[in-house]
């Protein structure tokens, strides 16, 4: 079973920009033999109300707020520790390079696609896989 976090604003499509400021993440089980999707939940992310610039007044006014970092490893092992903490997939528009070292040195594997893909779209492409892995294996054969 793989747990996957689909990055949204709309709880409809991936949203713009850095996985870490997404207004939520919609988590589903996935059970890459059968296709399998379980929704477990939509997880509101405290960091997608904060802008994510390096304003150091924003970043004070957040941190003082939220008690969150906001820069540096230490905002992603509180994204990670709190909000991501049992996910094994991220599926996203972008990252940083830092939170991208992050995040897989945890052993969770991060996936980009175009802003505005539709997660049903993304579902839809999740229960096929098994299928079309089937099919090539019957090629092989």
């Amino acid at each position: 079973m793989i747990r996957i976090a689909l990055c949204t604003n709309d709880g409809k499509s991936i949203s713009d920009g850095h996985f870490a400021h997404a207004k939520r993440y919609v988590i589903y089980d996935y059970d890459e033999r059968t296709g399998n999707l379980n929704y477990v939940e939509t997880r509101d992310n405290p960091l997608g109300n904060v802008a994510d610039i390096d304003d150091p007044e924003a970043m004070h006014n957040a941190i003082s707020d939220l008690g969150i970092p906001m820069h540096g490893v230490e905002k992603y092992e509180w994204l990670h520790r709190n909000m991501l903490n049992d996910v094994n997939v991220v599926i996203a528009s972008g990252a940083c390079p830092l939170s991208h070292s992050y995040f897989t040195s945890m052993d969770v594997q991060l996936v980009f696609v175009e802003p505005g893909t539709q997660i049903d779209s993304i579902l839809d492409y999740l229960r096929k896989m098994p299928n079309e892995q089937q099919r090539t294996d019957e090629r092989v054969d």
